[in-house]
């Protein structure tokens, strides 16, 4: 078990940001797809508690995350984290659904993760639009991102989830947990990241 603190910036120009985060000798560690599975009881006994439970398959394998609540008065976002790697993840789908858990929504990214010192910056595409997220020490966090002058981005606690459902409000759209992108999309990012120079595996 970890505590996570993170902290999601918006409206960030990934290019501008990508230079600045090389001037810093920062290392990219990969782009690659990411596919998202939230499971929950018939209830939502978990999303009523604050928990998540996450499976993730990336291009290096599968992982199981369970996020718990932290007590904090932080400006950036604390949770206590569990997380394995899983070698089967239909095998572990059906385990969680033998528990009585089922996947509720799906989500979907492109993400590009960064090493900058104890941090972690990944540039993430989202289907609802770009954002950047810094994971590493808490007093660490706020230091990086005025050195990657991100000083007057607008920044977030919120989940992906929270802010897809935000997005669809502002846009008057009915709501949908799900955001995954169309088929075709979803093959030309495909296509981008294999030409990618960054497209090493996470």
């Amino acid at each position: 078990m970890s505590v996570e603190a993170e902290l999601k910036y918006l409206d960030v120009d990934h290019a501008a940001l990508r230079a600045r985060l090389s001037a810093l000798g920062a290392i990219c560690k990969g782009r690659y797809f990411e596919e998202n599975l939230v499971f929950d009881d018939e209830g939502r006994s978990l999303r009523e508690r604050g928990l998540l439970l996450r499976l993730r398959r990336t291009p290096t394998g599968a992982v199981l995350t369970v996020k718990a609540p932290c007590e904090d008065s932080s400006a950036v976002k604390l949770r206590r984290e569990y997380e394995t790697g899983i070698e089967d993840m239909r095998a572990m789908r059906l385990g969680l659904e033998a528990l009585g858990y089922r996947a509720m929504f799906a989500y979907e990214k492109v993400r590009e993760k960064w090493i900058a010192e104890d941090a972690k910056v990944c540039l993430d595409h989202l289907p609802f639009g770009d954002f950047v997220e810094i994971e590493g020490p808490e007093e660490f966090i706020p230091v990086l991102a005025g050195r990657l002058e991100l000083h007057d981005a607008l920044t977030t606690r919120d989940t992906y989830h929270a802010l897809n459902r935000a997005w669809r409000e502002r846009q008057g759209l009915d709501h949908e947990d799900c955001f995954v992108f169309s088929e075709e999309e979803r093959a030309r990012l495909e296509r981008e990241i294999s030409g990618c120079r960054y497209s090493t595996s996470p």
